[in-house]
C-alpha cells in the first residue's frame, strides 16, 4: 500500500536526510499508481474535438437561418461564402454560450455575498443589458487572472521549492479562485495551485502562526479519501489579503465522471464542461464512490472538523477509481459554496448540513444534474426510480419519518452502502485515522465552529426579525 512512500524514506536515508516522513510538506502518503495492462494504443477522441462540445440549438438555429436566407444563385455562386457564414455563425453562438454561463456564476456568486451584506440588491429596471454585462464580465475577467497570475509568480519568486508551469481555465465556478499548474522541485512532480481572496467571513487571523497550525493540522488528516493539502500560504497583495492552497494533480472530479468528461479536459473550462446534462452513474459507482465519501466525512467529524457545505461533486476528486474529499480549506476560512443557500435554507438543521449536502451530491451521481431545491420534489424521484436503495436513502435524508435529518454515521450503515469493499483502508495502521492533534490545532478547530455557530445565529435573527 505504501511501496511508493517507503522507497522515498529509503532514498531519503540513503542520501544522508534523515527526517520523519510525517515532518515532510508535500507528500500524499495514500496516492499509488496501479499498474495497468499494456494495451495497443488507440487514437482517443478529446472531448474538445468531439460535437457535444457544440451547442446543438444553435448549430440548428444557425443552419436554418443560411438556408432560409440564401436564393439558389448564392447557393451555387457562393457555397465557400454561405460555409464561413455558418462556421463564424457557429462560434459566435458557443462564445456566447459560454459567456452566459460565466456570467451566471458570477452572479451566483453575488448572490451568495448579498447575503453577507456585501451587495444592495437592485431593480431590474436599473440592472444593464445582458450584451453590456458581458462585455463589462469579460473585461473585468481577464484584468482578474492577469492580477491573479502576478500574485502567483510574486509567490513563486519568493518560493524555493516551486515552478510556475502555466495558469490553468476557470476549473472552478467561483469567479474569484484562479488555478494553476506548478512544478515541485523537491520531489520532481506536478501540483495544482489555487489562489483565492480572503473575505471577511474568514474566522481566522491571517499570521504566520495561523498559517504554521493550519500546515500541522492538514498533515495529520491523512485518510485515502480525503485529497490532501500538501501546503498552505497567506500572501499579502496591495490591501488584500490571499491564500495560496497547493494539492495534488488530479486526474478529475466527481462533476467530471457524472459529466462523462474527459480525463484529458478536467482543466477545460467550467462552463463548457457541464453545459449539458450528464447522463449519471451505474449503481456500483454509486455504492462504492458513496461509500468513500461517507467515510471520509465521518474522519474528519471524528478530528473535530468543523460541519460545513464544502461537499458537492465538484469538491470530491477522482484517483485511480477512488473518491478522495478535497476543499477541506473551505470550511476553515468561511468560503462557501454555490449550494450553500439551498443548503443552509433550513437553519433549524444546520447540524445534518453533511447529510443533506451528501442527499444533493448522490441525486446528481443517480440522475446527471444538480438538485436546485432543499429536497426532491415528486418529479426528482421519479429520475432516481430506477434506484430503488437510492430513493429509499433519498427518502430517508429529506423525508424522514420522524420529522428530522440523519446523521452520516446512520447514512453509512444504510442497505444502500452495505458489504462495500473499502482496499484502501484494509492495510492501512490504525494509528494513522487516529491522529494526535496538539492543542493549538484543537483550540483553532473550536474557534472556527463557534464563530460559524455565531454567524449562523445572527443570519437566523435578522431571517425572523
Amino acid at each position: 500500500m505504501f511501496s511508493i512512500y517507503q522507497q522515498l524514506n529509503k532514498k531519503d536515508e540513503g542520501d544522508g536526510v534523515r527526517r520523519r516522513a510525517s515532518d515532510v510538506t508535500g507528500h500524499d502518503r495514500f496516492y499509488q499508481e496501479r499498474p495497468r495492462p499494456r494495451r495497443k494504443k488507440r487514437p482517443v477522441s478529446r472531448r474538445s474535438k468531439s460535437a457535444i462540445e457544440l451547442d446543438t440549438n444553435a448549430m440548428i438555429n444557425a443552419r436554418n437561418y443560411v438556408r432560409n436566407n440564401r436564393s439558389a444563385s448564392i447557393e451555387s455562386n457562393a457555397s465557400s461564402s454561405t460555409e464561413d457564414r455558418f462556421q463564424l455563425s457557429n462560434k459566435i453562438d458557443n462564445l456566447a454560450k459560454i459567456l452566459f454561463n460565466r456570467v451566471s456564476a458570477a452572479r451566483a456568486s453575488r448572490e451568495n455575498e448579498m447575503s453577507n451584506g456585501r451587495y444592495q440588491y437592485e431593480s431590474l429596471d436599473q440592472s444593464p443589458t445582458p450584451r453590456e454585462d458581458g462585455v463589462e464580465y469579460l473585461e473585468m475577467e481577464k484584468r482578474s487572472r492577469d492580477q491573479a497570475l502576478s500574485i502567483c509568480e510574486v509567490y513563486i519568486q519568493a518560493s524555493s521549492r516551486y515552478d510556475l508551469i502555466n495558469q490553468l481555465h476557470n476549473v472552478g465556478s467561483r469567479v474569484d479562485k484562479y488555478w494553476f499548474a506548478v512544478k515541485d522541485k523537491v520531489l520532481k512532480t506536478d501540483r495544482l495551485l489555487t489562489l483565492a481572496p480572503l473575505n471577511k467571513n474568514c474566522p481566522l487571523s491571517v499570521c504566520p502562526s495561523t498559517k504554521d497550525i493550519l500546515n500541522k493540522l492538514f498533515l495529520v488528516l491523512q485518510h485515502p479519501y480525503v485529497c490532501p493539502v500538501l501546503d498552505l500560504e497567506f500572501i499579502e497583495f496591495g490591501e488584500d489579503n490571499y491564500v495560496i492552497v497547493v494539492q495534488p494533480i488530479n486526474q478529475g472530479s466527481l462533476k467530471d465522471l457524472i459529466y462523462g468528461v474527459d480525463k484529458n479536459s478536467w482543466n477545460d473550462d467550467w462552463g463548457q464542461k457541464y453545459a449539458t446534462r450528464g447522463n449519471g452513474l451505474y449503481l456500483p459507482q454509486i455504492q462504492q464512490m458513496g461509500r468513500q465519501v461517507l467515510e471520509a466525512l465521518i474522519f474528519l467529524k471524528e478530528r473535530g472538523f468543523p460541519t460545513a457545505t464544502h461537499l458537492h461533486s465538484g469538491n470530491v476528486i477522482i484517483q485511480n477509481g477512488v473518491a478522495r474529499v478535497a476543499g477541506l480549506e473551505n470550511s476553515l476560512l468561511g468560503f462557501t459554496s454555490r449550494i450553500h443557500p439551498i443548503v443552509t435554507s433550513r437553519l433549524a438543521y444546520g447540524n445534518s448540513n453533511d447529510s443533506i449536502c451528501f442527499g444533493h451530491m448522490l441525486f446528481e451521481m443517480c440522475t446527471g444534474y444538480e438538485l436546485c431545491s432543499f429536497k426532491p420534489s415528486m418529479v426528482h424521484y421519479e429520475d432516481v426510480a430506477k434506484y430503488p436503495l437510492v430513493a429509499d436513502l433519498m427518502e430517508y435524508i429529506f423525508d424522514n419519518p420522524d420529522n428530522r435529518y440523519p446523521t452520516i454515521e446512520e447514512l453509512l450503515v444504510h442497505d444502500l452502502f452495505r458489504n462495500i469493499d473499502l482496499r484502501e483502508m484494509r492495510n492501512a495502521p490504525v494509528n494513522i485515522f487516529r491522529p494526535i492533534l496538539n492543542p493549538s490545532i484543537v483550540n483553532l478547530l473550536e474557534g472556527i465552529k463557534r464563530h460559524t455557530t455565531c454567524r449562523r445565529s445572527s443570519h437566523t435573527r435578522e431571517t425572523v426579525y
